[in-house]
């Protein structure tokens, strides 16, 4: 279950504006527990689901947290690195078979799967037209279509960080999380930098999985096992 301490911080880098109060990415002091390795995690409007990289599993929480079931896809990817929700679908991205995976939501693979068309793919989003996943091997972020064909777009997260885990989209903006420098960055539909981080470090030293839950960031780190959250908040 969620772990609430409102008084821990973790102060960003980058500071906003919100009715003339200063800004900036913090962590909220909300966690909780998932399971060993989890190498990405998405919300889809209702339930947190999370990869368990070691397991081969999809689990489930709550909103709240709450461990709920799980899945298995062992049989499609042996290392599933990330995880993405278009509305429908779930979609697994896995470095054992440079492949996409499509499930329903209750777990079942449909049949459907796609090649990334990389040697290291890790995280997956959808921004509502496109699918995007973060390559490791070539420290960019790629677009595909929603049936899974490369356009020739990709936008590099190289100068951020080098070795970029997981993608988020929040309807405005990509977030990237690194393992590098254990930090959070954030780019513009186009894939400009914005200048905007923030550091996961005091969480969580190996950052894998990154999510938007309608208002705030996600990101799951392997050296805690755990899930953290990080929202905007006044600047202490």
């Amino acid at each position: 279950m969620i772990n609430a301490n409102l008084s821990a911080f973790s102060v960003g880098k980058a500071v906003g504006r919100g009715g003339g109060v200063p800004m900036s990415w913090q962590y909220t002091g909300t966690s909780f527990s998932t399971p060993s390795t989890p190498s990405g995690i998405t919300w889809d409007g209702t339930y947190f689901r999370v990869v368990d990289y070691t397991g081969n599993r999809v689990w489930r929480y709550s909103a709240s947290g709450g461990y709920l079931n799980q899945f298995d896809i062992a049989s499609q990817d042996t290392q599933a690195t990330g995880i993405t929700w278009d509305g429908t679908y779930l979609y697994v991205v896995g470095r054992a078979t440079d492949r996409v995976y499509q499930y329903t939501s209750a777990g079942a693979y449909t049949g459907t799967n796609w090649s990334t068309g990389t040697t290291n793919p890790r995280g997956i989003t959808w921004d509502g037209t496109h699918f995007w996943i973060v390559d490791d091997s070539s420290n960019t972020a790629r677009q595909y279509t929603s049936a899974g064909v490369y356009t020739g777009t990709s936008f590099s997260v190289a100068s951020q960080d080098p070795s970029v885990y997981d993608i988020t989209w929040d309807g405005t903006h990509f977030y990237v999380v690194g393992v590098n420098t254990d930090a959070v960055y954030q780019y513009t539909s186009a894939g400009v930098y914005t200048g905007t981080s923030f550091s996961v470090a005091a969480q969580d030293g190996f950052p894998m999985g990154l999510a938007w839950d309608g208002s705030s960031l996600w990101i799951t780190g392997t050296v805690t096992d755990k899930a953290y959250k990080y929202s905007l908040l006044p600047t202490p």
